[in-house]
């Protein structure tokens, strides 16, 4: 053990799991005292990031634990992402609630899988467990994971799975060794994993393999065992991160859930963040200005403090705390759609030449008459490249940053090309607030049996820039609803797509615009569509496809927006 002023730390520590492993972990303990409160962590991403934050909790009264997680750094054992952390995370408590340093009450926080760690750990039932901060993370990683609209996470799930967690050490740098734009493109997508210099990577092939909501992905959703959260919770997520919605689905999911006496307890806020809290109150191309940061480890403090200590509950706070973009300021709700939001209806007009920015598509609260189709042609051999967006990827991998990064980018240079429509209002003679869920409803054909269809929603503003919020997408033979089983398009044939752009929060100025782009690709945050209908993952083939968006009487597409009016 290490004494000092500050703590007591006792390292590398072996844990042992039910089945003989012994996990490698760190304690701090307050430097007097005999039994604490503890807060856990447990990473994928070595648990010598935390020393800093053990020392911090430790000073404030707290045993801070923080463990390797099976198969990563210090900790022997194979590594499979997520399939042993329940498990593992229910030993690990058995073993703290023995130390004589507890005192029967255990906290978590994190992000990513940080807080994957926590959310299967609560479906174990663990006494010991009273309080979670679950940060940035899906709760259904087919939905908006690894998959996303049925389309393939490519970016995530390359970099993720092939550079970072098949490795007991982050091997990030090796992405230096490669041309990361030539290694996104090579197909068929299943064999990714040898062309980006390793041997059959099992993760890798499972999660190309099941490409459709099965029993695999069943087993990672947390959505049907909300009842099962019974402490109360601290959702934080970010606008821009690729999680935006679900960090509201899995917030309401347990506050209606969860036991009575709990669903009152639980919070959930949401800033102008990405992927994680980095310091800076500037994005992409955007600075959300001082307001938008926030001190992360006093929110942990004192989330701990009223959850784990019996702090006194603060009667005026609300259960939703959120930043809105453009007016820049925080605002509170206690509930989710904001109360008295108007869905909107903003139909998508032409002349039949939305093609790019110089075309003369309209956007528009007036429902189309009879007016012609737009027309463009995807060719996956060249795909709309994402520029900025809603995402985690590169925001931590330096190495990608040339080829893709999150956040909010002028979106200009891309609305350019003619496979992309671009359909904007007039600007506004007043501005409005767009607070809520956003999906596009679109009618479209497609002369492949299979396609995909990206739509974004940007805040133009008075000097041109096209600044994105938020996007989806949506793989065409999942139209039905993604967790069915999907249905190939017959080419030329005129479907209904409902395409989900998560949330957001933003306030359209005076004199800005709002724009809907739509297209059908955004590589490499997502798989290219070949557009051949084959399996995917399996595929080296590739071919065109033209696609036609149609809004007249009898399809009238259009972005249904979540206004605010307020007092």
């Amino acid at each position: 053990m290490t004494v000092s002023r500050d703590c007591r730390v006792m390292r590398n520590i072996g844990v042992p799991m039910r089945d003989g492993v012994e996990l490698a972990t760190t304690v701090f303990l307050p430097a007097s005292g005999d039994s604490f409160p503890v807060i856990l962590v447990r990473t994928a991403y070595w648990r010598t990031n935390h020393w800093s934050q053990g020392v911090s909790f430790a000073r404030n009264g707290y045993a801070f634990v923080v463990q390797d997680c099976r198969g990563r750094y210090d900790s022997p054992g194979e590594h499979y992402p997520f399939v042993t952390e329940g498990e593992d995370g229910y030993d690990t408590l058995e073993w703290i609630a023995q130390q004589p340093w507890c005192n029967g009450k255990v906290g978590m926080f994190g992000a990513s899988y940080l807080a994957a760690t926590q959310y299967y750990l609560a479906l174990e039932g663990s006494p010991y467990l009273k309080s979670l901060i679950p940060m940035f993370m899906t709760g259904d990683p087919w939905q908006r994971a690894y998959y996303s609209g049925g389309a393939f996470s490519l970016a995530l799930n390359l970099i993720w799975l092939c550079f970072e967690v098949c490795s007991r050490t982050s091997e990030s740098a090796l992405m230096n060794l490669f041309d990361m734009e030539k290694l996104f493109r090579k197909l068929p997508l299943l064999t990714l994993d040898e062309a980006s210099g390793y041997d059959y990577i099992p993760y890798w092939r499972d999660y190309v393999r099941h490409w459709t909501y099965d029993d695999y992905w069943k087993s990672l959703s947390i959505r049907d065992n909300y009842a099962d959260f019974t402490m109360p919770m601290l959702f934080i997520g970010g606008w821009y991160d690729y999680y935006a919605a679900e960090t509201f689905t899995n917030f309401l999911g347990v506050r209606q859930h969860s036991p009575r006496e709990v669903r009152h307890r639980h919070r959930l806020v949401i800033g102008p963040w990405g992927h994680g809290w980095t310091g800076s109150s500037k994005m992409g191309h955007v600075d959300f200005g001082p307001q938008s940061l926030v001190n992360g480890d006093q929110v942990f403090l004192d989330w701990f403090d009223e959850t784990l200590r019996d702090k006194e509950l603060d009667t005026e706070a609300t259960p939703i705390r959120y930043f809105v973009m453009g007016a820049n300021e925080w605002r509170s709700a206690t509930e989710w759609p904001l109360p008295g939001t108007q869905f909107t209806n903003y139909y998508l007009h032409s002349s039949g030449s939305a093609n790019s920015l110089y075309g003369n598509g309209v956007l528009s609260a007036k429902p189309p008459a009879d007016e012609p189709a737009d027309d463009y042609t995807y060719n996956p051999e060249n795909p709309m490249p994402t520029l900025g967006g809603n995402h985690s990827v590169g925001l931590f991998w330096e190495s990608v940053r040339s080829v893709i990064q999150p956040g909010p980018f002028d979106q200009r240079p891309i609305e350019r090309r003619d496979d992309m429509l671009v359909y904007t209002t007039a600007p506004l003679e007043e501005g409005i607030e767009v607070t809520g869920p956003i999906a596009l409803k679109l009618y479209a054909a497609s002369s492949a049996p299979d396609t995909d269809f990206v739509a974004r929603l940007c805040d133009v503003h008075p000097d041109g820039r096209s600044i994105n919020l938020t996007e989806g997408v949506l793989r065409a033979r999942f139209r039905e609803r993604v967790w069915d089983q999907p249905r190939l398009i017959e080419p030329g044939e005129v479907y209904e797509y409902t395409i989900d752009l998560q949330v957001t929060s933003n306030v359209f100025k005076q004199g800005h615009r709002l724009r809907l782009d739509v297209t059908s690709s955004c590589f490499p945050l997502w798989d290219r569509n070949p557009n051949t209908g084959h399996e995917p993952g399996l595929d080296a083939e590739m071919q065109a496809a033209r696609q036609t968006a149609y809004h007249n009487q009898a399809y009238p597409s259009h972005l249904v927006l979540p206004v605010v009016t307020r007092s």
